[in-house]
């Protein structure tokens, strides 16, 4: 390959291949499509190059790869510039992509001269095989750490329990981040006790005391669907411990499935890949389109990096969207009465932020693209908001499972973690319930059982034994529970936490 081509190829698939790496936790979920995405931009890259070529001549080879070259590394470029002029106290707003622009146009111009020579040339290629080299060695490296890490299909299979004659439908309704209620009343003043007391009146038992293992979607659902905690903690985390897990390939489901059950798969769309539907599913419910362009994380990481995002967001802001699963959907998806018996995963991306609901509690449709994943508290009232707009669609739902469908379910109306949010220290601990250190781990829990099943109420519950629960309860066995557990996580693995959840007043 003339040298070139060779520095232009490397140099338009650098932001990739560093995108790629540099999001190694999900890469393995949305990896192919970033590589088509890198795909087609090269084949756009490959026209420009031959257009120019041909209007240039083929004397201006060279420098019209490095300009091509450097120009697509400079697109990419354009969130970390701008982020960098934020952090030295420069709010420029829409400016910000004039000085981009004037910087490109500026590198690009001295590229043009510089790169006459063959000599520029080559020392253009070298570099330019070093920043993709080094990426993809990283990349091989975190693939090859994960080797033996993931749990085979044979694994995830549980042993089939006896069928009874009536088996009753299972609904798991999973809503993201939904806070227990003595966190959201000793922190921020919402009495969410007519929501659960309405749960209560309708049978369900509501743990006051519930807990999440891991303030952490991934690592919560894959552990409650496994039944099973990640042991031991000195093991280096990698996503292929819990990817095909969250996407249906566990024992919760294989159990399931070997008892003749039905599996519904209700995806939480937008900007989540980790709960998609995997395959295994009988059913794949997703998430309506809402504009011109359904675009997921992955697509929007990329494009945000990018010039493109702003202006598109500004000029066209019905192109792009997030299409979120609401709770009206699912309830419009379901099939309350099936041929066989049915276990329904359904993960809400709600009351997580941003806001799906405005003031008056209508459905909005141009929904803010920045799920706020670490820190909710620059959006706390958009969060409560939206609880107050959430809690009447549950309890519609629950009344239409439990009026139409006549196997006598199993509703479990659970989240997957508490409120991450970042508490000024002058909020304190001093009357409060729960600590600040445990507050991402205060949970909702609430659970509807048949009558036949019913089970010691759990004041102190923990997520990893929801389905020990459940299965205990179709096989009329005591379950086999294990101990409430809490960890953190690190680079290194997991770390138990062990905080008084009573601190004193």
């Amino acid at each position: 390959m003339n040298i070139s081509l060779l520095s232009l190829v490397l140099l338009v698939a650098w932001p990739f291949v560093s995108f790629i790496n540099n999001n190694q936790d999900d890469a393995l979920i949305y990896g192919p499509s970033i590589g088509a995405y890198g795909a087609g931009f090269m084949v756009f890259v490959a026209i420009l190059f031959f257009v120019a070529r041909k209007i240039l001549g083929t004397a201006r080879q060279r420098q019209i790869a490095a300009v091509l070259g450097i120009g697509a590394v400079s697109t990419f470029l354009y969130l970390p510039l701008s982020s960098g002029l934020s952090a030295l106290g420069l709010s420029l707003g829409s400016f910000r992509i004039a000085i981009w622009l004037v910087l490109t146009i500026v590198v690009l111009v001295l590229v043009w001269h510089v790169f006459r020579s063959r000599q520029a040339q080559q020392v253009l290629v070298v570099v330019a095989a070093v920043m993709v080299a080094a990426p993809l060695l990283q990349f091989a490296m975190f693939l090859t750490s994960g080797r033996g890490s993931t749990p085979s299909v044979s694994a995830l299979s549980s042993p089939a329990s006896v069928p009874s004659r009536a088996q009753p439908n299972v609904y798991w309704l999973v809503f993201d981040a939904y806070a227990r209620a003595d966190v959201l009343e000793d922190y921020f003043g919402f009495d969410n006790k007519p929501f659960l007391d309405a749960l209560k009146e309708r049978g369900f038992m509501v743990s006051d005391q519930a807990w999440a293992n891991y303030a952490s979607t991934k690592l919560s659902l894959s552990t409650t669907a496994s039944m099973e905690y990640f042991l031991p903690l000195d093991t280096p985390l990698h996503p292929s411990m819990w990817t095909a897990r969250l996407q249906g390939f566990n024992p919760v489901v294989g159990r399931f499935q070997a008892m003749g059950y039905r599996y519904v798969h209700i995806e939480p769309g937008g900007n989540n890949l980790k709960t998609r539907c995997g395959g295994r599913e009988d059913l794949c419910v997703t998430a309506s389109p809402s504009g011109a362009l359904s675009v997921n994380e992955a697509e929007v990481a990329l494009l945000e990096l990018t010039p493109l995002f702003p202006i598109i967001r500004r000029l066209f802001p019905w192109m792009l969207s997030f299409d979120f699963t609401s709770i009206d959907d699912v309830s419009v998806e379901l099939d309350t009465i099936p041929a066989r018996p049915q276990f329904v995963f359904a993960h809400i991306l709600s009351p997580h932020p941003p806001k799906r609901f405005d003031a008056r509690c209508g459905r909005l449709t141009d929904i803010e693209f920045d799920l706020a994943g670490n820190d909710y508290a620059a959006v706390l009232d958009g969060y409560i908001n939206d609880l107050g707009c959430l809690n009447p669609r549950i309890i519609a739902l629950v009344d239409r499972l439990l009026g139409d469908d006549t196997s006598d379910p199993i509703v479990i109306l659970q989240s997957d973690h508490g409120l991450r949010a970042d508490l000024p220290p002058s909020v304190g601990d001093a009357g409060k319930r729960v600590p600040q250190a445990l507050v991402p781990y205060a949970n909702l829990h609430a659970m509807r059982t048949p009558h036949r099943c019913d089970n010691p109420r759990y004041e102190e519950f923990s997520l990893v034994n929801t389905f020990r629960i459940v299965f205990a309860c179709i096989d009329h066995e005591s379950p086999d529970l294990l101990p409430n557990r809490r960890f953190g996580s690190q680079k290194n693995g997991l770390f138990e936490i062990r905080v008084s959840e009573n601190p004193p007043g």
